[in-house]
């Protein structure tokens, strides 16, 4: 549902997105949570800006425009 939400509305520009299959994945999702000391959610949107976690949200609060507003202040 989160990711159908995303789809909907245009990505930011000169922004890249990556969708990483949490199953086919694990041991990488793990090491990203690790590296970037975020708790692992499920489904999950992490802003990474100059190797930092600058945001990250989880479930119904994912969404296109805070992606967008959070990479404006960022």
């Amino acid at each position: 549902m989160a990711k159908n939400r995303l789809e909907r509305k245009a990505a930011p520009l000169d922004t890249d997105f990556y969708f990483l299959d949490l199953i086919k994945y694990r041991s990488l999702s793990n090491q990203i949570a690790e590296v970037f000391s975020v708790s692992h959610e499920s489904p999950q949107v992490l802003l990474i800006k100059n190797m930092e976690c600058v945001y990250e949200e989880s479930h119904s609060g994912i969404d296109m425009d805070e992606i967008q507003m959070q990479l404006n202040l960022s």
